[in-house]
């Protein structure tokens, strides 16, 4: 069956469903009643009208107990008709041929309402079944659409199957090389052990293990292999209580279960290949990323490298010739050059674990802090540059504190390096969103480096964009923002958006 084809519950066998004893006794009592009422009436009461009554009776009970309840009452009102108006009276004693004529008439028209009656409601039985099936299906279809993992499509089959089945519902899983409940209905239900016996030869098998027959032992719930269509058989196992093939509704849960199954089947397949993509996609992106740090060592490594080669060979040839201050003045290049490849290790320490796609321990988190910590940083490595902050009170956030502040700390440099003048770092929330900006007065970034930082994913970067912008993106993009660059008429904004949690908006 394609996705989008509707589940096709067939009604050809509606009528056929078996009476229950609660049917009789409905049917039995209102017999009863009508004939004591055409009992009491039956001086005055003419014989067509009891007729009519008895013919309602047999009507009223096809209608509210099905198409066999109804045949049953319609040879009761038979033999109450017989018992009151055929003489002789008060026996099922037939003394005329032509009451027998009667009688038949009788019978036939009284069959032939419960046969009409007892269809009818056994079709208004089947077209509710039909819609209740198409509602539980379409809710199941738009809650397995949504799952994102295979736990989630666990929780949405078993809590579906449990309300079908009308009965313990549970989904167990691997782990460690044990099955452990994933998801169970009623919550906190614990299978036992000739149900996990039966979950495990389900799971090893990929096949349907069904559950033993009422008053024999064994499994008392139907294990179904969800998996994907590999052959790892990793995927989990649900199971559900029996139907009992006497209910009413048995066909259209039966169906329906199996839709259920299958769907879910199709979801876990999803979530299995949206994994894989996603694996690729970070791949891919770790492969750009690579290409990135190449391009960018070579443009930043160059210079400082070349410094404190020249200083090195500087004194080590001409270091007796060379007057003190010459001296100092090399050993100080030295020294700050070799600061800034400490830098740019510790950008590539950075830039390593964002491509490895390392985990973002996500902790609440004063922005103003990282940020104040950050703006401290750079007054100890650049004394000279006038950096000021603006961090009024802000709400806390989920980020890992280290990388927001490496992320304002690059723009900081970014800024010392190409905008002489103050450097203004400020927080505050805009429609709901953290900013942190750096501003400068300087002609702000080159068109192409501005688009790059707001485009999606981590592309080889324009030329000159160097380490400190492209980490600044990563941990923006690993922290659920982003970074954004724009001229002012004094200068140039580059400002780290992040989203606060919604129990944490002023």
């Amino acid at each position: 069956m394609n996705r989008s084809d509707p589940p096709r519950l067939s009604d050809d066998r509606r009528w056929m469903t078996a009476p229950t004893l609660g049917g009789f006794a409905g049917a039995a009592a209102i017999l009863v009643v009508v004939a004591v009422v055409v009992g009491s009436a039956r001086h005055v009461l003419p014989e067509s009208a009891a007729i009519l009554l008895f013919l309602t009776s047999v009507l009223i009970s096809a209608a509210g107990f099905g198409f066999w309840v109804g045949i049953a009452s319609a040879f009761g009102a038979l033999a109450g008709f017989n018992f009151m108006y055929v003489e002789p009276h008060f026996t099922l004693h037939i003394a005329r041929p032509e009451d027998i004529i009667k009688l038949a008439v009788f019978l036939l028209a009284a069959a032939i309402i419960g046969l009409i009656s007892g269809r009818l409601r056994e079709q208004v039985d089947a077209a509710n079944g039909r819609a209740a099936a198409l509602e539980v299906l379409s809710q199941v279809s738009t809650e397995l659409a949504m799952a994102q993992t295979p736990s989630e499509v666990a929780q949405v089959t078993v809590r579906h199957l449990h309300a079908l089945a009308d009965g313990p519902a549970l989904a167990l899983g691997l782990i460690d090389g044990k099955l452990h409940v994933l998801a169970a209905e009623p919550e906190g239900y614990l299978p036992d052990a000739s149900e996990l016996e039966a979950a495990d030869v389900a799971l090893r098998r990929g096949r349907v293990e069904f559950a033993s027959a009422q008053g024999w032992s064994g499994s008392r719930l139907t294990f179904y292999p969800l998996g994907s269509k590999r052959e790892d058989r990793s995927g989990p196992v649900v199971g559900h209580r029996r139907l009992p093939p006497d209910r009413r509704d048995h066909g259209w849960r039966e169906q329906a279960i199996e839709v259920i199954l299958r769907q879910s089947g199709q979801a876990l397949e999803r979530v299995a290949l949206t994994a894989e993509a996603e694996a690729e996609r970070r791949r891919a992106t770790s492969e750009e990323m690579r290409a990135a740090l190449l391009a960018s060592l070579s443009h930043d490594l160059r210079t400082p490298l070349a410094t404190i080669l020249g200083s090195v060979t500087t004194l080590r040839e001409l270091g007796a010739t060379l007057p003190p201050a010459a001296q100092g003045d090399l050993l100080a290049a030295i020294e700050e050059e070799a600061e800034r490849l400490a830098r740019y290790v510790e950008k590539l320490l950075q830039l390593t674990r964002l491509q490895a796609g390392m985990e973002v321990h996500m902790t609440w988190v004063d922005a103003g802090d990282a940020a104040t910590a950050s703006v401290n940083r750079a007054r100890r490595s650049w004394p000279n540059a006038r950096i000021e902050a603006q961090m009024p009170p802000l709400p806390m956030i989920k980020a890992e504190a280290g990388l927001l502040e490496q992320a304002v700390f690059n723009l900081i440099e970014n800024a010392v390096k190409y905008a002489p003048g103050v450097i203004r770092v400020l927080g505050e929330v805009q429609d709901g969103t953290l900013v942190l900006s750096v501003t400068d007065r300087g002609n702000g970034l080159p068109a192409p480096i501005a688009e790059w930082l707001v485009s999606d994913g981590m592309t080889r970067p324009p030329q000159g964009t160097g380490l400190g912008l492209p980490i600044s993106k990563g941990i923006a993009t690993a922290l659920g923002g982003e970074i954004v660059a724009r001229r002012i008429a004094t200068g140039a904004v580059v400002e780290i958006r992040l989203p606060i949690p919604p129990d944490h908006k002023a």
